[in-house]
């Protein structure tokens, strides 16, 4: 079937769908399922060129994610789709119980990880479009954002909260490197401990640190060795 994107009556809807299941999931009450009038009605809906499918498999990780909707959208048509919020939120509708669902426990985000914005502190925390244009910032090699993009479609781990809204970083493979050596640690699949607080040497920190040399230094020209032996003292514990 064609992938559809919202009407504005359909965003309205869906918003309104959203907010009721944010209700049901505090009163520990059973949630619906979208209602296909939501999905295919030409009200709510208009049919898009691209092909719609189900993915062949539960989504275990954001990565999963990204991987699923890169086979789905043609290269050529990969920036005219990244700026289409209508059709991201679609397709979270779409995907609905795949992104809300850890084993049987179903988490509802905030609004915005289902209606897609396309500021840069917004289209982030999205759950589709958000780890899409992460992965497409490193196709050549994903293992370097894999640190942003490991855990579950339900979760958002520190590194992404405070990197995903940063231009620098997204459009930058030194610093992507640099972010996946400091943090990830591969052994457990999963960010460092200790790197989702706020004290010294956390991705808080470093996003201040960055902020502070941007200003004089070009980060896009400097290699991720020279980088690392930058970093102050303060990042020892995760540089080891």
């Amino acid at each position: 079937m064609k992938a559809r994107r919202f009407t504005d009556r359909g965003l309205t809807e869906f918003r309104g769908f959203v907010e009721q299941c944010r209700r049901l999931v505090k009163e520990g009450a059973d949630l619906p399922s979208v209602p296909q009038e939501l999905l295919q009605s030409a009200e709510m809906s208009e049919e898009t060129d691209l092909e719609f499918f189900d993915p062949p498999s539960p989504f275990t990780s954001k990565l999963d994610i990204a991987r699923y909707l890169d086979s789905m959208i043609p290269p050529d048509e990969e920036e005219s789709i990244r700026r289409d919020a209508a059709f991201w939120s679609w397709l979270a509708a779409a995907l609905f119980e795949r992104i809300t669902c850890e084993g049987q426990l179903r988490r509802i985000k905030e609004t915005r990880a289902y209606l897609a914005g396309l500021g840069f502190q917004d289209f982030y925390r999205h759950s589709l479009l958000g780890p899409y244009f992460v992965f497409s910032q490193a196709r050549d090699d994903p293992e370097r954002v894999r640190v942003l993009l490991y855990d579950i479609p339900t979760v958002m781990n520190e590194v992404m909260v405070q990197f995903g809204s940063y231009q620098t970083l997204m459009q930058n493979p030194q610093l992507q490197t640099l972010i996946q050596r400091l943090y990830f640690d591969a052994g457990r699949g999963r960010i460092k401990k200790g790197a989702g607080g706020k004290n010294a040497g956390t991705p808080r920190r470093l996003m201040d640190y960055f902020r502070q040399i941007e200003l004089n230094y070009d980060l896009h020209s400097i290699g991720v060795d020279v980088l690392w032996e930058m970093l102050p003292r303060e990042f020892e514990r995760f540089r080891k």
